[in-house]
């Protein structure tokens, strides 16, 4: 999916203002923002690195119970930057060497990269790997990236421009398990102090605009670039450390070619005043998070939902911008009305309507006389399945079977299409046998 536009949509969050000391009035901000969006649970915290700001909890998790400082959240893309920061810590104490060619350490994968790209190509996105969605988000896959590595059927181009894909970190995974044959999450808790968690409460995507649980999962093989999961206090507490940690202030950064950088896991941007953001948003099906840095004024902002959908990327995004604006004193109304979501959904289930009151009028009036057009409906009818079925996931980039679980109700209603395009066209097959029967008797 395409997780890259959500990302630069939360990118211009913090463009303006300087912070402030958060509104502690009754009213919360995060509980309006929750109940508009239908988020069943959000915790929100604004830290230095000696002490929290700001502490907000609100609703519940996925089994129901009290959102608090211990419920686990999945990071989603979060993940990559406490994965570089492994790396860099591993190559600190010389486990590793950053400018190594990949296929030197790990040549499980000299069947998918050129020979001259480098670890540091991996971290900084820069290896050319496509964003393939379909080697990604496998819940329950209980194998080492190490063991994924040799399966993945993809191919790169030549490397050097930056190009946005969770295998770079899936193979940044597999590297660390490879030099220091243990598990990532140890690895990940010795070298960073990031605890993660081995399981959490189901989350939500939005179906037909309400919150349907979704049992999200883990990926082991894939918590290098996504599937890390721990508290919201554990989120906060790396993000203070990161306030000051050299390899989240490194200015090693490439350019992504949409007025931001990215350095070691982190996109990176200058607000109006000079002052440097570091960020990094993250999103699996059911959660959604979003760190944000600013070293110079020693704040951290972390926001984390269990809801998430990809075509409602844009008016969770425009509400992470709209809360985190607050903090800085700028007030910005968050994105109102119909968005890509709503309209797909809308649109949709028009359509299906309007097909299903198409194919009850055929069914229902079977002794109609055929006409000369009932052939070309009957081809009208299988050219539009045709294209449904093969254009969907060209335009959503993703199978079928992916898009269900980011959008169940915009697949659910993919395959009622489907399904009244073929009855409508099985329908109108006896008119056009009898039509051909009568002028050959």
């Amino acid at each position: 999916m395409r997780i890259v536009h959500a990302l630069l949509t939360v990118a211009a969050v913090l463009t303006a203002g300087s912070p402030i000391p958060p509104d502690p009035g009754p009213a919360s901000d995060i509980g309006v923002v929750a109940d508009e969006l239908g988020l069943p649970g959000v915790a929100f915290r604004v830290v230095s690195e000696r002490e929290v700001i700001e502490n907000v909890d609100y609703g519940v998790d996925g089994d129901g119970a009290p959102i608090d400082d211990a419920t686990p959240f999945v990071w989603g893309s979060v993940s990559k930057s406490v994965t570089a920061a492994t790396v860099y810590s591993l190559a600190e104490r010389q486990v590793l060497d950053i400018e190594a060619t990949v296929n030197t350490v790990l040549p499980e994968g000299d069947s998918i990269l050129s020979g001259d790209v480098t670890i540091d190509d991996l971290i900084h996105h820069t290896s050319e790997l496509p964003h393939d969605v379909t080697e990604l988000d496998v819940w329950g896959r209980t194998e080492r990236a190490l063991d994924v590595v040799p399966t993945l059927d993809v191919t790169t181009a030549d490397r050097g421009t930056f190009r946005y894909s969770s295998l770079n970190y899936l193979l940044l995974q597999a590297i660390v398990e490879k030099v220091t044959v243990e598990r990532f999450a140890d690895v990940v808790a010795r070298e960073t102090g990031v605890h993660t968690v081995g399981a959490v409460a189901p989350g939500h995507v939005p179906f037909f605009t309400f919150p349907r649980s979704i049992d999200t999962g883990i990926d082991s093989a894939g918590m290098g670039y996504g599937y890390l999961s721990g508290s919201i206090d554990e989120l906060a507490r790396y993000a203070s450390r990161q306030l000051t940690a050299p390899a989240s202030n490194s200015p090693e950064t490439v350019p992504t070619g949409s007025g931001t950088a990215y350095g070691r896991g982190w996109y990176v941007e200058t607000l109006p005043d000079g002052t440097e953001m570091r960020w990094h948003s993250g999103a699996v099906p059911g959660y959604f998070t979003h760190v944000a840095l600013v070293p110079e004024r020693h704040l951290a902002v972390v926001l984390a939902t269990n809801r998430y959908g990809e075509l409602e990327a844009d008016k969770l995004a425009s509400a992470a911008r709209s809360l985190v604006l607050a903090r800085l004193g700028v007030d910005e109304p968050r994105a109102a009305g119909f968005g890509l979501y709503e309209i797909a959904v809308i649109a949709l289930s028009t359509l299906a309507v309007l097909l299903a009151l198409c194919a009850g009028r055929i069914l229902f009036r079977i002794k109609t006389p055929p006409s000369r057009w009932t052939t070309v409906h009957i081809l009208m009818a299988a050219i539009a399945g045709g294209v449904l079925y093969f254009g969907m996931p060209m335009l959503t980039g993703a199978p079928i079977s992916t898009l269900a679980r980011w959008a169940p109700d915009v697949t659910l209603l993919f395959w009622i299409l489907l399904a009244e395009l073929a009855v409508i066209a099985v329908a109108l097959v006896p008119r056009v046998l009898r039509q051909w029967t009568t002028a050959h008797v």
